[in-house]
């Protein structure tokens, strides 16, 4: 039915293709996320690079991808950006993944190494490794507009690397269309060690709905509870403006990070540096994800470039390089997305070595000639070309900032804001809430977790920026929102208000579940329950009913759940494993750890005190073992996974599965 029912495998080296059947995965794992993880698991051994021929690129829809209700894909790989080499992932929407669907694939698994460039070639049954030699060194949508002329077909669905990915810089992203981006952890500097220019995928097979009526019942409800519900005033921002939006608003809010973060308040905002101002002056139309009726993307045309921006696009080369030209940051957005590099590591790495200019301990000398001022264009553009190209200082930065800082030296680390290897993201409200929480509890791609104390600064900047509301009346609906949130996740309604750790593990927990369902099942995780506090509502039951009509086979809510946990333990014990075969230690950086500076939040900081106790709890509610850190027997027992207990307990480790 919705399920297309297989799964392609490409070995590069031997130019070999094998497909199998998904069936024997779906009781388990479900779908999208979870197999992959599980595929990931099986194939992919925790003591090699990211960048090693033998590392596995997973792309993997669910069941619901193709449908009504599902456009998602996830991206999974051993990334070559976060510290000791840990598992990745990272979502992408478009066309692409209903086309694999539509093609006859769930998953497409790719290993081995090609001796020279080539593109995957998909059209329904026929699989094929064809030359790219031609391709190599175009930039994303040269390479796209290329393939569609070359194969005569407008209607290709490709996923491609730039210049970046084919260097394999670790911060490479892979992008399809024109701004649909797997852009966390470095997945186009997989697919470029692999020789691998692109996938091109034509299907035509199209999908069965097992219970076509149920399902249409489904789609309507979820529509008319985010249409008409609370979940109108989050869908008029994102058709209207976009996440634009929200940044204008963290702005307002003292959310953005100013200077690589030695300031929160943004000075002498105007109107004509606004998101949202740049999109109604220069949009020329919406897109989207396939059969979504939102189209949350821009499509734009200014200074004579043309391109998409969405999400957290319009965050990089802002304030955090203290600028506030919007075209200067058009600008260097659409040279990320054509080198095929991920903009805010690209603008956290820049930002951070405009810091250490300021700071004296690097001159233009180490930086090619050229001085890393603050809000300097030809600086930001400079930097962009040469981490794409690994030209000059770029090859000292294309690793990620940890190695930037080893090869520098100077006490450099000191002054990077990063955890994993990651720049942290500059829209942050506290640095409890937005940035250093993030990253406790260990991820393998960036959740934006938060305790209650956060959710108010996710939700007022959609009520905020809504005409006819004001600022009274949004912080009255703020306040019985997010005091609903608090109280369905921890049984206490005023716990957003307190500003402290107390339940950060258990919202943790549920943003977690929340995600996975949706990255499981193929839908949007925006338009979910992630984000239920600022009225959009899709939970695990809500997908498992979704499955059951789609797939014609029994889901529950309950099913979804432990299918998450299954692959949210696989990966966090694939992370406990890579951190044995690396020994890299993590810090938080002291920055974050400090009291704000100024804003509205000035003095709040983290109680450091009160990490174990979180970890405690977390690892209580997954069923992990906070000595070992390490999944407990009885719960990968409970969860049918005893081939895990087999492989952990057989290695040379000190720490055992008990």
């Amino acid at each position: 039915m919705s399920n297309a029912g297989i799964i392609l495998r490409v070995d590069l080296t031997d130019r070999k293709v094998e497909k199998e059947p998904t069936s024997s995965y779906i009781k388990d794992y479900i779908g999208g996320l979870s197999i992959g993880t599980k595929l990931f698991w099986d194939g992919v051994p925790p003591e090699i690079t990211g960048l090693d021929p033998r590392n596995m690129l997973i792309f993997s829809t669910g069941p619901l991808t193709g449908t009504l209700l599902g456009n998602r894909s996830v991206v999974i790989a051993k990334s070559p950006l976060y510290t000791n080499q840990t598992i990745g992932n990272t979502g992408m929407g478009g066309q692409f993944p209903s086309e694999m669907k539509f093609a006859g694939y769930d998953h497409i698994v790719i290993t081995g190494k090609s001796e020279t460039p080539v593109y995957l070639y998909i059209n329904n049954e026929e699989v094929e490794i064809r030359d790219a030699k031609h391709l190599w060194g175009m930039d994303v949508y040269e390479t796209q507009t290329s393939l569609k002329d070359e194969l005569k077909d407008p209607e290709l669905q490709i996923a491609c690397i730039g210049p970046a990915g084919e260097n394999q810089v670790a911060y490479a992203l892979i992008l399809h269309d024109i701004d649909n981006t797997a852009s966390k952890g470095g997945h186009g500097g997989v697919m470029g060690s692999k020789r691998l220019k692109a996938v091109a995928v034509r299907g035509t097979k199209g999908l069965r709905i097992a219970d076509p009526e149920t399902f249409k019942d489904l789609w309507q409800q979820y529509w008319q509870h985010n249409v008409e519900g609370r979940g109108k005033f989050g869908l008029k921002l994102l058709q209207d403006i976009g996440v634009g939006g929200m940044a204008d608003a963290g702005v307002k809010q003292d959310m953005a990070a100013w200077g690589y973060f030695d300031s929160y308040v943004v000075p002498s905002p105007k109107r004509e540096e606004e998101s949202a101002y740049f999109v109604e002056k220069h949009m020329v139309g919406s897109i989207g994800c396939a059969f979504c009726p939102i189209q949350c993307h821009q499509n734009c045309d200014a200074a004579g470039i043309s391109g998409g921006v969405t999400c957290w696009g319009y965050a990089g080369f802002r304030w955090i390089v203290k600028n506030k030209d919007q075209h200067f940051w058009w600008r260097c957005h659409q040279l990320c997305q054509r080198y095929g590099l991920e903009i805010n590591e690209a603008a956290g790495i820049t930002a951070w070595l405009m810091k250490l200019y300021e700071l004296g301990i690097i001159s233009a000398a180490d930086t090619d000639g050229i001085p890393m001022e603050w809000g300097s264009e030809e600086a930001c553009i400079a930097t962009i070309e040469k981490m794409a190209k690994r030209e000059g200082f770029g090859e000292l930065l294309a690793d990620g900032t940890i190695p930037a800082a080893k090869r520098i030296g100077r006490n450099s680390i000191k002054h990077a804001i990063q955890t994993y290897n990651k720049q942290v993201y500059p829209l942050t409200g506290m640095p409890i809430g937005g940035s250093a929480g993030t990253y406790m509890i260990p991820a393998s791609s960036e959740v934006w977790l938060h305790p209650p104390s956060a959710d108010m600064d996710t939700i007022y900047p959609f009520l905020a920026l809504e005409p006819g509301i004001s600022d009274e009346e949004a912080e009255r609906i703020t306040d019985e929102w997010v005091s609903d949130h608090a109280e369905e996740t921890t049984g206490y309604r005023d716990a957003w208000k307190e500003f402290s750790w107390e339940h950060f593990a258990d919202y943790a927990v549920v943003n977690e579940t929340a995600i996975s369902a949706c990255d499981i099942s193929g839908h949007c995780d925006w338009i979910s329950d992630r984000m239920p506090h600022i009225g959009f509502r899709w939970s695990p039951q809500d997908n498992a009913k979704a499955i059951s009509a789609a797939t014609g086979i029994n889901c529950t809510g309950e099913m979804i759940v432990d299918a998450h946990k299954r692959r949210r333990l696989l990966e966090l014990t694939h992370i406990r494993l890579c951190f044995h075969a690396f020994g890299e230690k993590l810090e938080l950086p002291l920055k974050l750890l400090m009291p704000k500076p100024d804003g509205r939040s000035k003095g709040a900081t983290m109680d450091m005190g009160k990490i174990p106790q979180v970890a405690q709890r977390y690892c209580e509610l997954m069923g992990i073992n906070p000595e070992t850190q390490l999944p407990k027997k009885e719960e990968l027992e409970r969860l049918g996974m005893k081939d895990v207990i087999d492989a952990v307990n057989n290695r040379d480790l000190k720490e055992k599965i008990v």
